[in-house]
């Protein structure tokens, strides 16, 4: 994380302002996407990064959708709402949220992640592990690609077993 700035996770409920205003002002006034196409049903469920700067102002925000949002697929999780603040960009803001949701995604069960990636920013999702399936589409008028990611396994550390006392 740049210095200046802090990230959180959490619910709705504690960062619902937080992330509503990041995603209203990149979202609805930026890329004028209608109001009633922003907001969803699956925010409430959602888990939510959001980054603030030294201010306290948000400035980054994403999500990862439940896995309920998928019933076909309960171990594929799904990141959206990617935004950051025109004045915040080129800070890194974007990866830190990206890399928070990653990092949450194994406790619910996910194992890869799926994304709707905006084609124009299709390279930096690349960067972080991120490859194109399919034919480009438009979403919201927008052309999107759709990216995958597969997560790392769990580490989980072997117990190595005390050589037998009086041996080499």
């Amino acid at each position: 994380m740049p210095p200046g700035f802090s990230i959180v996770t959490g619910t709705w409920g504690q960062y619902k302002t937080a992330a509503r205003a990041v995603r209203h002002a990149v979202f609805v006034v930026e890329q004028n996407i209608p109001v009633e196409l922003e907001w969803d049903e699956w925010d409430e469920d959602a888990w939510h990064a959001v980054v603030f700067d030294a201010s306290h102002a948000a400035v980054a925000t994403g999500r990862l959708l439940p896995p309920a949002f998928d019933a076909a697929a309960p171990a594929t999780g799904h990141i959206g709402r990617m935004a950051v603040l025109a004045s915040a960009r080129r800070a890194g803001l974007g990866g830190a949220v990206l890399q928070a949701l990653m990092q949450a995604a194994p406790a619910r069960g996910f194992r890869d992640i799926v994304l709707h990636a905006q084609s124009y920013v299709a390279a930096f999702y690349a960067r972080h592990g991120y490859r194109i399936e399919g034919e480009e589409f438009v979403e919201a008028g927008i052309p999107h690609r759709i990216m995958r990611a597969r997560l790392p396994p769990a580490f989980t550390p072997v117990p190595v077993p005390a050589p037998p006392k009086g041996r080499v």
